[in-house]
């Protein structure tokens, strides 16, 4: 952080606490926006387990806005954010807003004898009441809040608190030390990524390409249904779309190539991946002969719907990123219009940089999250 402006003033204020470096280290009950989670209004920030907390300095509000010394600062919180979410780390970040303490005691700001010391006289000249107090700090935790989603972060991992005049940073003797208690934390939590095998299949999530496996089906190390024909006198009967399942059997032919099925032969409710080039959402040639598959399987087997969801690497803004997945899915949709699947079974979702399926660190990780996912359901 930039050292203090107004050097002469740091010589006679008398820094009573520093809570913003622990502000979670000590239980206390968070004043926080009343949509925050139940989770949220726990003591998880308290006791969760994270890979890494990084408690940045405070930005202090002169007045109602931020102090222009202390924009750089904002912007330079935003952008090691922004850089930790590139690498593919899950981060929640706190927003608290503070104020000077409140002095709104009825028995004491009526005295206006002149018997007290002049410096008490311009204590009490000071008021801040309790309600506009808790106002002013909700108020700055909320234009932070703003700051940091106009910057590109996601406004689903922030979190607001205000905490009115709870927390004094400097000494309250001084007008000058009330005034630099005006300010907002900001506080990086990076999750713990612990490997999780959702369906017990034996394959983590990250490897798993046909999610949601039965409980007891044998997959292969891609977490598919490994499925053998029946034989008679030792020869498969015949298996026309190849999807292990035999003709007499199949009740969903014409499965396409790779996707996977269940003992009848038709899809589990998995995912089809389609690939984009950086920030387009043209369909490369080789996909689209994914998309006319795929849209063969759906006009054969008319119980099923789809939903298409569109993904983007870490590259750009969140906002940029959120139109081009948008985008994305509606070209796959009009594709299979195009390919005669009706509209009114086709549902549309967009998820932007949120849901990485690989590093965003390196150009094979990038690829893979620029893509379409196609979730079939009854």
């Amino acid at each position: 952080m930039k050292k203090l402006f107004m050097k002469p003033i740091l010589l006679s204020l008398v820094c009573s606490f520093s809570l913003y470096a622990g502000t979670y280290d000590d239980s206390y009950s968070p004043l926080m926006d009343q949509n925050a989670s139940a989770m949220m209004k726990t003591d998880f920030f308290m006791n969760g387990d994270f890979k890494q907390i990084k408690r940045f300095d405070m930005l202090w509000f002169d007045g109602d806005s931020l102090s222009s010394e202390y924009k750089n600062h904002l912007k330079e919180i935003i952008n090691n954010i922004k850089e930790t979410s590139s690498k593919g780390e899950k981060v929640l970040i706190t927003v608290i807003g503070h104020t000077n303490e409140p002095t709104d005691d009825m028995n004491e700001v009526s005295v206006q004898s002149r018997a007290y010391a002049s410096k008490i006289e311009r204590w009490f000249r000071y008021s801040l009441n309790s309600k506009d107090s808790m106002e002013k700090s909700k108020k700055y935790a909320l234009k932070i809040q703003d700051a940091l989603v106009d910057g590109g972060i996601d406004k689903n991992v922030t979190v607001v608190e205000y905490r009115a005049g709870k927390d004094m940073f400097f000494t309250d003797a001084t007008t000058q030390g009330r005034d630099l208690s005006n300010r907002v934390m900001v506080t990086m939590y990076v999750l713990n990524s612990q490997e999780k095998d959702s369906d017990g299949d034996g394959v983590l999530d990250s490897k798993d390409k046909c999610p949601n496996t039965p409980k007891g089906v044998a997959v292969d190390d891609q977490g598919c249904p490994i499925i053998v024909a029946p034989v008679v006198s030792n020869v498969a009967l015949i298996d026309s779309d190849g999807d292990g399942v035999a003709d007499s059997l199949d009740k969903c032919p014409d499965t396409p190539k790779g996707v996977a099925v269940d003992i009848n032969g038709c899809p589990l409710i998995q995912n089809l991946h389609l690939n984009f080039e950086t920030n387009s959402a043209k369909i490369s040639q080789e996909s689209y002969s994914k998309v006319i598959s795929f849209a063969d399987f759906l006009k054969k087997n008319l119980t099923y719907k789809v939903k298409i969801t569109g993904h983007t690497d870490s590259v750009g803004t969140h906002e940029a990123n959120m139109k081009l997945s948008q985008n994305r899915a509606i070209s796959v949709k009009n594709a299979l219009i195009h390919e005669g699947v009706e509209a009114s079974r086709i549902t549309l979702d967009w998820r932007a940089e949120l849901d990485p399926i690989a590093d965003n660190a390196n150009t094979a990780g990038r690829e893979a999250n620029r893509r379409i996912e196609a979730t079939l359901s009854y």
